[in-house]
């Protein structure tokens, strides 16, 4: 298990493997993947930053994460915990409702998968951008860890004037710093 990255290997595990496989075995056991899924501190690193702590790397662009539940601190005891999502340059926010994952085999309720988008700045001058991020939850298994997917989708710009030409010129320059992802 040293080395996926060979030719005829694609790591894109269904969402009741992510749970039933990775994410249970993970919080129960502990199992060690980190040759496919590394264990990141979420908040610790910006989106654009990263695709380069995956232990995979690949041309399909998809990233998969552990990453443990920090939650803000609280003064008040009745308050409900509010998981901890900001980074240095910005914050991820949940959008959408929560998607129930049911076991492929059973039928069961076993998680859930939130989508959340990386706004650029805090407070009011914070910036939607096009980074979006999925956190599986187990419904299972006391929630110490979740698995985060990363994809990336490329919105191509294809020129069709020169003055088209400019703005893709501009906009695959932006790119460098950004993914694009189309909701």
């Amino acid at each position: 298990m040293d080395n996926f990255n060979g030719m005829g290997y694609r790591f894109h595990p269904t969402e009741d493997e992510i749970i039933n496989h990775f994410l249970e075995l993970k919080m129960k056991y502990g199992t060690d993947f980190s040759a496919v899924i590394k264990e990141v501190d979420i908040s610790n690193f910006e989106p654009w930053e990263l695709p380069d702590q995956s232990p995979l790397s690949s041309d399909d662009q998809e990233w998969y994460f552990f990453s443990t539940i920090a939650y803000k601190p609280s003064n008040k005891s009745t308050s409900k915990r509010v998981v901890e999502r900001t980074t240095r340059a910005g914050f991820w926010k949940v959008t959408g409702k929560d998607r129930e994952i049911y076991d492929d085999n059973s039928g069961q309720l076993i998680g859930k998968r939130k989508a959340l988008v990386f706004y650029q700045g805090h407070g009011s001058n914070a910036v939607k951008t096009n980074w979006a991020m999925h956190e599986y939850h187990s419904q299972t298994v006391h929630q110490a860890y979740i698995c985060s997917h990363l994809p990336y989708i490329f919105l191509p710009c294809i020129p069709v004037s020169q003055d088209d030409h400019d703005i893709c010129s501009n906009l695959l320059h932006y790119l460098r710093f950004f993914k694009l992802y189309d909701w």
